[in-house]
C-alpha cells in the first residue's frame, strides 16, 4: 500500500507539473487538476447518483417490507438487501465519491507540503523553490491556521476560501436532497446525516491544512455540482414516492399527492375553508 500510495503522490506530483508548464500559475494548475480528477471520476459519481435515485424509488417496497417484517428482523434485513440489489440501489452512493476522492486529498495533501514529488528540474518545482507560489494574494503552501496567527487582515483570503469551500459543500448536499421527505430506512437516514456534517468537519480539519489543499477541495466541490445540475437535467430531479404507487411523482401531480397525504384533521379544516367559499359565492 506503501507504494500505491507513493506512485499516487508522484504521479499527481507530475501532473500538477504538467499543468503548470501550460498555465504558469500554481493556483491554475491545481484548478486544472481539479478539473481532470473529477472528470475522471464522473462515470463513478453518474453511476452513483443513479443509484441514489434507485434509493428513493423504491421506498414503497421499502415501507412494506418494514411492516411486513416488523416481527422478524432478521428476515426483514435479508429482504431489503435483495430488494435494493435488484433495484442497483445505494442509501449512501453520494458519499462514494467523497470516500474515492480522500486518497487523492491525502496524497495531494503531502504534495504540496513536500514538493519532493515534483519533478526535479520542472518550472514548477523551480517556482517553489523561489516561493512564486501565490494565487490570489495566498501563499497555497501556508496553512490557514499559520495565517490567521500571522493577522486577521492577513487571513481573510484565507479564511474565505475555506468558507466558500464549505458553503459549496453544503450548497451540493442541499441540491441533491431538496424536496425529498426524511427517509424511512436507518441506513439511508445515517447517510443522509453523515453527508450533512461532512462539510463541517472537512472544513474543521483543513484548517491546518495548506491553501493549496483547500483550493483544490473547494474547486472539487464546485465541479461536482455543475456535475449533479446536469445529471439532474439528463435524469430529472429524484422526487418522493408515496407508498401507494411505485413511481415517482412530479409537477401538479406531486402537489396532489402531498395534499392527500395530510392528516385527517388538516383536510377536514380544508374542506371546511373551501365550504364557506361556495357559501359566500352564492
Amino acid at each position: 500500500m506503501g507504494e500505491i500510495f507513493n506512485g499516487l503522490q508522484n504521479a499527481l506530483g507530475s501532473a500538477l507539473a504538467f499543468f503548470y508548464d501550460l498555465v504558469p500559475s500554481y493556483g491554475l494548475a491545481i484548478i486544472l487538476l481539479t478539473v481532470a480528477v473529477n472528470l475522471l471520476l464522473f462515470p463513478l459519481t453518474l453511476k452513483q447518483t443513479r443509484s441514489t435515485r434507485a434509493f428513493t424509488a423504491i421506498q414503497p417496497e421499502i415501507r412494506r417490507i418494514q411492516k411486513e417484517y416488523k416481527d422478524r428482523p432478521e428476515e426483514m434485513q435479508k429482504e431489503l438487501m435483495r430488494v435494493q440489489r435488484e433495484a442497483g440501489a445505494t442509501p449512501g452512493g453520494c458519499l462514494l465519491p467523497l470516500i474515492v476522492q480522500f486518497p487523492i486529498w491525502l496524497a495531494l495533501f503531502q504534495v504540496l507540503n513536500a514538493p519532493g514529488h515534483i519533478p526535479e528540474g520542472s518550472a514548477l518545482a523551480d517556482a517553489i523553490a523561489s516561493g512564486q507560489n501565490r494565487f490570489l494574494g495566498m501563499d497555497l503552501g501556508k496553512r490557514v491556521s499559520e495565517a490567521v496567527s500571522d493577522g486577521i487582515g492577513f487571513a481573510l483570503p484565507y479564511l474565505g476560501m475555506l468558507a466558500v469551500m464549505v458553503a459549496s459543500q453544503y450548497i451540493q448536499t442541499w441540491h441533491a436532497t431538496s424536496g425529498q421527505a426524511r427517509p424511512d430506512n436507518p441506513q439511508a437516514a445515517a447517510g443522509q446525516a453523515v453527508s450533512r456534517i461532512m462539510p463541517l468537519f472537512i472544513g474543521i480539519v483543513s484548517y491546518n491544512f495548506p491553501a493549496g489543499l483547500v483550493l483544490y477541495w473547494m474547486t472539487g466541490n464546485i465541479f461536482r455540482l455543475l456535475q449533479q445540475i446536469v445529471i439532474f437535467k439528463i435524469d430529472g430531479r429524484p422526487q418522493l414516492v408515496p407508498a401507494d404507487t411505485g413511481r415517482p411523482v412530479v409537477g401538479k401531480e406531486a402537489v396532489r399527492s402531498k395534499a392527500d397525504n395530510q392528516p385527517e384533521s388538516r383536510k377536514a379544516q380544508q374542506r371546511a375553508v373551501d365550504k364557506r367559499r361556495r357559501r359566500r359565492r352564492k
